[in-house]
Order: C-alpha cells, then structure tokens, then sequence
C-alpha cells in the first residue's frame, strides 16, 4: 500500500512539475521579440508581409523597409515547411487584414522541410492550425507534447525565440561572401527543384487566401548562385503557375556578381539590396514615394 501511494505521490510531482516548468516557459516564448510571439501577440503589423524558407531571408527587411518606405514583417524560417508557412500567413492576415503586399518566396515548395514540424509544437497554444497541422502530421509528436509540456519546448523553434528573448529579429540575415572553394566546387554542382503536390496545393491555400481577401500577392523565385545548376525549374514555375493563378516571379539569376552571395542559395546583405531593388523596378515592390520639393 505504501508503494502504491509513493507512486502516485511521485507521479503527482512530476506532473505538477511537468506543468510548472511548461508554463513558465510559455510565459517567456509569449513575451519574446521573437516574429511568432510578436504576432501571436499582437504586436506584427505591417505593410508587407514575407512567406519563406531561409531564401525568404534574402529579402532583408531593413533594406525592403527603407526601399518602399512602408513596414515589413517577416514569416521566415530555416526550412520552412510548407503547410506551417501557409497556416502561419493564414493566422497573421486575420489578426492584420490591413497588410498591402504578401511576398512570397517560391522555394519553399521545393525545400520543405517536415522534420521542421515538431519544432512548432512551441507554438501550439496560440494557433489552432498548427495544432491541427501537427496533430494530422506527427500525431506522436502531438500527444506527447499534449501529455508533457515541457516537450513543447524542446526544438529549435524554442531555442531560437528565447535567443531573440530581448531584442528584435529583423536583420536576421546572413552576411559574409562565398568563398573561391565554393565558386570553383559551383559548375559540378547543382540543386533540382521539385514540385510536390501536396506542397503545391498547401501553396495554392495561401494564395487562394489572399485571392478572397483582395490582398496583392507576389510571388518570387530569389537569386541563386550563377554557375549552379538549376534542374526543373521550367517545370516548377509551370506547375506553380497553373496551380495558385498567380505568375512565378523568376530572379533566380538575376544576379551575376560573385561578391553578391553568401553561398549558393543565399545572397549575402550586398545581394539582398539587389534583389530588393530589382523587385521595385519590376513593380513586385512599391518604390518609397520621395518627398515633395516646395519652392519658396
């Protein structure tokens, strides 16, 4: 009988525990600087809003923020995968119906990445589309972190909100020039890019979204290194194409200066202020209105 109560008793405190610590936890994921928080809290408005993977990083909101003279806020992540990136986009445009632009970077289809989803499992209590995305797309993963909420919080996702615990995320970029190594490696090498059905239609919802909600929505292939080898990518613009409705942007190789990239898929910071003013000479991006001159 003893045994039997030590057990209960034992459980009681780690389930108390459990609680305690998951709830703690919350409390600073809810009050970081970090993009999600801020847009769970309330505090996301903006202009422009950017959908991406890494790539979508290219777009380096400082420089998009000064280009158009309007606010940018950014949905990017590290290997995004795709149906987080559409609910996400979804959840912000009802909490900010008011954004102008929807920029999005078309790679994502391509380089989703679902081992990335147990990661917002951090994010869980703030959305009920990303509940129900995990729960159809790691049901374990879902009830354990159900069950334990600590397990919520150990994933990248977490880490990377309580880094940005105190200060602001938007220069969240990468910023160092490729080396001779990887320019020499770049002719042999080559990335393919794919086109999933299931990533294409979690893409389609996004821009359907936008469609019924009268949002201007653009969407954009960023730069990629000149001499590496681009396999599909007519196929992929014409699969994209047919499915949203919307025209694919390509800049995949609008860029030809070396010096201009971090590696083969990123742009560094002097590549992202050319991508950014590209997309406002072809009218992706407005072009910030110049002040008028009065003569006295």
């Amino acid at each position: 009988m003893k045994k039997a109560i030590w057990i209960i008793a034992f459980l009681a405190v780690l389930f108390v525990g459990d609680r305690l610590l998951g709830y703690i936890f919350q409390k600073q994921i809810t009050s970081s600087q970090f993009r999600y928080s801020r847009m769970y809290r309330g505090e996301g408005q903006a202009d422009i809003l950017i959908v991406g993977n890494s790539r979508g990083l290219n777009f380096y909101q400082p420089t998009v923020d000064k280009a158009t003279g309007l606010k940018s806020f950014s949905l990017c992540y590290y290997s995004m995968p795709c149906e987080i990136a559409t609910v996400l986009t979804q959840d912000y445009l009802d909490r900010y119906p008011n954004v102008k632009t929807v920029l999005v970077e078309t790679s994502i289809v391509a380089m989703s990445d679902d081992k990335l989803l147990p990661g917002f499992t951090t994010y869980m209590p703030y959305s009920k589309r990303i509940d129900s995305v995990l729960k159809t797309k790691t049901e374990d993963t879902w009830y354990y972190a159900n069950f334990s909420h600590i397990y919520r919080f150990n994933n990248e996702v977490f880490q990377r909100a309580m880094y940005y615990r105190n200060k602001l995320d938007n220069d969240w970029y990468f910023d160092h020039t490729i080396t001779q190594d990887l320019i020499d490696q770049a002719p042999n090498r080559s990335v393919e890019l794919n086109s999933p059905e299931k990533h294409v239609q979690e893409l389609k919802q996004l821009a359907d979204y936008c469609r019924a909600r009268n949002i201007n929505v653009q969407f954009v292939l960023a730069p990629i290194f000149p001499t590496y080898k681009v396999k599909k990518l007519q196929e992929f613009k014409k699969n994209l194409e047919a499915a949203i409705g919307y025209p694919m942007h390509d800049f995949s190789n609008s860029i030809k200066d070396y010096s201009s990239f971090t590696d083969y898929l990123h742009a560094n910071l002097k590549g992202g202020a050319e991508i950014v003013d590209t997309m406002v000479a072809h009218g992706i991006l407005p072009k910030a209105q110049q002040p008028a001159i009065t003569s006295r």
